[in-house]
């Protein structure tokens, strides 16, 4: 794997977004952090998916489009972001849709 340092959001979704009529606003950074921006992708990625996974996918499609990146690139991060959102021990999150994610890249 390749690391880029960036300023990651580390919780950018939907309801993190605020539009008015001066253009769209990214809030809540308190979980801003220095990453991989791919990894901070990914995060988006799983998030969006829970709920959506057309969703999910255009947002994965037109970020790999503009940064030109592939799909590939972005799913290297599948199992740790996956192993990190398992800690997090979210309510509305499935732990057993995480492992899923994180056995298919890491089998036993």
């Amino acid at each position: 794997m390749t690391l880029e340092n960036r300023l990651c959001h580390g919780d950018f979704h939907p309801y993190n977004l605020i539009m008015s009529d001066a253009g769209v606003f990214i809030i809540d950074w308190v979980d801003a952090s220095a990453g991989d921006a791919k990894a901070d992708v990914y995060r988006t990625y799983l998030l969006l998916s829970q709920f959506s996974e057309p969703l999910a996918d255009l947002y994965l499609q037109l970020y790999c489009e503009k940064n030109k990146l592939s799909r590939q690139d972005i799913f290297q991060w599948a199992p740790i972001v996956a192993g990190a959102r398992l800690s997090e021990k979210v309510a509305l999150e499935r732990p057993e849709r995480l492992m899923n994610i994180v056995n298919h890249y890491c089998p036993l």
